[in-house]
């Protein structure tokens, strides 16, 4: 469930600047640096999606771990930097908890999700808690932007005292 940044104008410059990290000598120390400054710009917005998961609302008990805490320990933000899809964006990886598989994504759908009921063998339809993601992301995406073109000026001037 990877939800990207619009970054239309920053995106090229981002991908310019990895050109010029290639070309430096001290590239690969560079190319760290901005890596690692691209995930930090993110981890407010990391931190936002992994509240919305954890309030919502529980309506079972199940030994073991639960399938919120599950699901927010799988939030990740992931900086690339070569490609067509150059940036940094939040993603969460799939799991499978007691046999739910694609849980963040199923949480995060209106529609729900069908499982069987055990003790009756019906099926019950249970909803997560809609667009718990999407709405983080949203909420966090101006102060994200702002953030990961800052760590792009960075660079650029660490780059251009090298120059």
């Amino acid at each position: 469930m990877p939800v990207d940044l619009d970054l239309s104008g920053p995106e090229k410059r981002l991908r310019d600047i990895a050109r010029a990290l290639r070309t430096e000598e001290d590239g690969k120390a560079l190319r760290k640096d901005l890596a690692r400054n691209l995930r930090t710009a993110l981890q407010p917005a990391r931190q936002q999606a992994r509240a919305a998961i954890r309030s919502m609302p529980s309506q079972t008990k199940h030994p073991g771990r639960s399938l919120r805490s599950a699901i927010a320990s799988k939030i990740q933000v992931v900086a690339k930097m070569s490609g067509k899809a150059a940036g940094a964006r939040a993603i969460t990886k799939t799991i499978k908890l007691r046999g739910f598989t694609h849980a963040p994504r199923r949480t995060n759908s209106a529609a729900g999700w069908s499982h069987p009921n055990w003790n009756h063998g019906t099926e019950s339809h249970q909803v997560g808690k809609p667009d718990w993601f999407d709405d983080a992301m949203r909420g966090a995406a101006m102060d994200a932007r702002r953030r990961v073109v800052e760590a792009m000026d960075a660079t650029a001037r660490r780059l251009s005292r090298k120059v």
